[in-house]
């Protein structure tokens, strides 16, 4: 194999580096013709980083599927397949095969796990004198949330307030906002005394969140930003496909993605009836090392009840206006269930 292509790949980085080759000809492994590609060779390099945040294991996933399934690297599997098998004939390494079966190493392990240890000591141990110099110095973890997006001016965001009596009056604009401080309880993301405002971006993502029920009413409000503003408004994503193509960056890439997809299940986790107001303390933590360390404005993670929507928390409500106010009720609802 002499050549890859673009077309090889679906990290978008990784194809901008190809392209910025500007060099056209044949791919060697996916057979695609006229297209940008690259000696095989010049990669061995990031493969070789990659290869070293790996560990073999007697069980778990195959090696290809553990770098796939996180990061999307190759276009499919079968293309993945033959590239990393022909670049560990080529590397010494103690894989063989695309195909052995793989875990990380354990120095990200160990990292990415301290999120499990540091949940536990938030709720019983030690609360507000964590150490956060451990956090940042040592584990990096400052570093790993830098992943973000803008909130554009045209963007519209849903929010909903159950009506607790039949033929309940729409609620006006203003009372779709937080509550006051002094009222406001905590939330997944906020404590006590300290409101965020929670929106999501698909209207019928936020009736999930709410969890209406069949016949409720329900008033559903749309925000945006607020017109005037003249700074860019700039949140954490916890949603975006990340690019594992980083030379010299790979092992915090890996780090970064698996501690947030760690977090951001905690985040979404809906909170069930018979839970305590402890269980959100660990994801209010970090969305405050989130709000100090990377000077954003809010966090966007994915809905765990509405797979088509995504959640947005705003740490400041008052860069929102509430455009208008309607009210709806719910017409279906669906339920599965699943062993335990």
């Amino acid at each position: 194999m002499q050549f890859v292509c673009k077309n090889c790949f679906a990290d978008k980085e990784l194809n901008g580096f190809i392209t910025s080759q500007n060099t056209i000809g044949d791919c060697c492994c996916c057979g695609s013709k006229d297209v940008e590609i690259i000696p095989i060779e010049e990669l061995f390099d990031f493969f070789k980083e990659l290869f070293e945040n790996f560990q073999p294991k007697l069980s778990g996933e195959r090696f290809i599927s553990k770098i796939q399934s996180n990061w999307s690297l190759f276009r499919n599997i079968t293309i993945g397949q033959k590239i990393l098998d022909f670049t560990l004939s080529q590397i010494d390494t103690p894989f063989k095969t695309s195909r052995e079966l793989a875990d990380f190493n354990d120095e990200i392990l160990e990292n990415v796990n301290f999120w499990l240890k540091l949940k536990e000591q938030l709720k019983w141990d030690r609360r507000y004198l964590t150490n956060i110099g451990y956090l940042t110095d040592d584990l990096g973890w400052d570093s790993f949330f830098e992943s973000t997006t803008v909130i554009k001016l045209k963007d519209i965001f849903y929010r909903a307030r159950l009506h607790k009596n039949a033929d309940e009056k729409l609620f006006l604009n203003e009372d779709m906002f937080c509550p006051k401080k002094e009222l406001s309880y905590a939330g997944r993301a906020n404590p006590i005394g300290i409101p965020y405002l929670y929106l999501s971006d698909n209207e019928d993502t936020v009736l999930y969140e709410i969890r209406a029920s069949y016949l409720d009413e329900v008033s559903v409000a749309s925000f945006r930003l607020k017109q005037d503003l003249t700074q860019n408004i700039v949140i954490s994503d916890f949603t975006e496909t990340p690019s594992l193509y980083a030379p010299s960056e790979v092992n915090k890439r890996i780090k970064s993605t698996l501690l947030k997809q760690i977090i951001s299940r905690d985040l979404s986790k809906p909170m069930r009836r018979y839970d305590s107001e402890l269980d959100y303390i660990p994801t209010q933590f970090i969305c405050e090392f989130i709000k100090v360390f990377t000077n954003v404005q809010g966090i966007k993670f994915s809905s765990s009840l509405h797979d088509k929507g995504n959640n947005i928390v705003v740490f400041d409500q008052n860069i929102m206006e509430c455009k208008d106010v309607k009210k709806v009720q719910v017409s279906k609802v669906f339920i599965n269930s699943k062993k335990l």
